[in-house]
């Protein structure tokens, strides 16, 4: 398989980890905060907060995995990064 197809495959699974883990947040954060009368008794679309807390944290888990994944596909490019950087400057800085 070629690396561009991997590299693909990968952004595309990382985009599906994250659209949940960002969904679970926001209903965490706007839909069930943390404290209050009822927060142990809270219920959004049928979950309970701690079923939302369980899935935020495993889909980050996954999410966090793949984009570890991500940045060992392209250590070549950030090791070569900050010379594109300073090389960049010294040539701004002639003209």
């Amino acid at each position: 398989m070629r690396k561009v197809t991997i590299n693909a495959i990968v952004d595309i699974i990382m985009l599906i980890a994250f659209i949940p883990t960002l969904l679970s947040g926001v209903v965490l954060y706007w839909f069930l905060p943390e404290g209050g009368r009822f927060s142990g008794q809270a219920v959004f679309m049928g979950l309970s907060r701690q079923v939302w807390m369980t899935m935020h944290d495993r889909w980050g888990i996954i999410f966090s995995i793949i984009v570890i994944l991500h940045l060992m596909l392209h250590w070549k490019f950030l090791r070569v990064l900050p010379a594109c950087f300073r090389k960049r400057k010294k040539e701004e800085s002639v003209e």
